[in-house]
C-alpha cells in the first residue's frame, strides 16, 4: 500500500494537481479497508488450511481455499459495487462534494473500484500459498501486485487513457 500511495500521489499531482492528490487521497483512505477483508479472509483459511495440510488431507484443504475464494469474489463484488453506485455519499464523508477534488474522487472510484475483487483475490491466493509452505509464489505473487505491475500501470495507463487511467492503475496491478 505505500508504494500505491507514493506513486499515486506522484502521477496524480502530475497530471492532475493538488485536487487530483487531494481526490486520490479519499481514495486512499478506503484502501486499508478493503485491504483488511482479503487480509480477514485469508487469515481466517491459514489456520484451516495449514493445520489440513500437515495431515495430508488435501480435501479439506480444497475445500477450505474453495470457500475461501467464493468469499473474497462475494465480498470484492460487493465493495465494488458500493465504490461504483455510492461515490458520492463515501467522498462526502470526507470533503463536501461540490469541492473539485471530490469531484474528481466521485468520477474516479468507479475505476479505482475495479481492482477490489482482483485485490482482494490476491490475498486470499497468498494467504493460500502461504498455507502450504509455498513462500516463493506468495512473495511474487505480492511483488507483481505491489510493485511489478502498479509502478508501470501508473505511469503507463494515463498515457493511453487519460485520467481514467490512473484510477484503472491498481486494477492493472493484481495478479493471482
Amino acid at each position: 500500500m505505500a508504494m500505491l500511495m507514493f506513486v499515486g500521489n506522484h502521477v496524480f499531482m502530475q497530471c492532475l494537481g493538488d485536487d487530483g492528490v487531494g481526490a486520490f487521497s479519499i481514495a486512499c483512505y478506503y484502501t486499508p479497508f478493503v485491504f483488511m477483508v482479503g487480509n480477514a479472509i485469508a487469515q481466517s483459511a491459514q489456520p484451516i488450511i495449514s493445520y489440513n495440510f500437515g495431515l495430508g488431507r488435501g480435501d479439506r484443504v480444497s475445500a477450505t481455499e474453495r470457500i475461501a475464494l467464493f468469499t473474497s469474489v462475494a465480498c470484492g463484488l460487493v465493495i465494488t459495487a458500493a465504490f461504483a453506485l455510492f461515490p458520492n455519499v463515501l467522498v462526502g464523508l470526507f470533503i463536501s462534494t461540490d469541492n473539485p477534488a471530490a469531484r474528481l474522487a466521485i468520477d474516479g472510484f468507479p475505476y479505482f473500484s475495479t481492482a477490489f475483487v482482483f485485490f482482494i483475490l490476491n490475498l486470499s491466493v497468498i494467504g493460500y500459498y502461504q498455507s502450504i509452505e509455498r513462500v516463493k509464489p506468495a512473495t511474487v505473487l505480492a511483488l507483481l501486485r505491489g510493485f511489478i505491475f502498479l509502478v508501470p500501470s501508473f505511469y503507463l495507463l494515463p498515457r493511453f487513457m487519460g485520467v481514467h487511467g490512473i484510477w484503472f492503475a491498481l486494477c492493472a496491478s493484481p495478479s493471482c
